[in-house]
């Protein structure tokens, strides 16, 4: 019988030292997942929500539901983000109240899933919805 010896592989430490940080790459956030975050948050905002299709300046088809996401567009630049979404409020909440809770949930769960500074949020309502726990009026 005949022993071979195999030889030994592992790489002693100096030569398994990990590279800098520089040269091990890099991690880039594409627009499109920020999109989807910022969508997402809209549907956290109790009186906020997608906005209705429209064309022509007319609603087409049913009311999105409450937890369907915002049209948003958002852009990185480097390890900051600007956003835009496109929403619809309950009547008869404070649309500027709405706005400025939704702005910072947008920028908490941006900041937060991503670790990017958001540094604009565009809101644009374009329709407010009737909130569903409001009653008929009876005069």
């Amino acid at each position: 019988m005949s022993t071979e010896t195999v030889p030994d592989l592992t790489p002693s430490p100096a030569e398994a030292r990990v590279p800098e940080p520089e040269g091990r790459g890099s991690l880039r956030i594409h627009d499109r997942v920020v999109e989807k975050v910022a969508g997402y948050a809209v549907t956290t905002v109790p009186d906020a929500a997608a906005a209705p299709r429209r064309v022509l300046g007319l609603t087409v088809g049913s009311p999105r539901s409450d937890d369907e996401a915002a049209k948003v567009t958002a852009t990185v630049y480097g390890d900051s983000v600007s956003v835009s979404a496109t929403i619809a409020v309950a009547w008869p909440s404070p649309i500027r109240g709405v706005a400025a809770q939704l702005a910072q949930r947008i920028r908490g769960e941006i900041s937060h899933h991503t670790g990017l500074r958001v540094d604009r949020v565009d809101l644009n309502v374009v329709s407010l919805r009737l909130s569903e726990v409001q009653g008929r009026r009876v005069q």
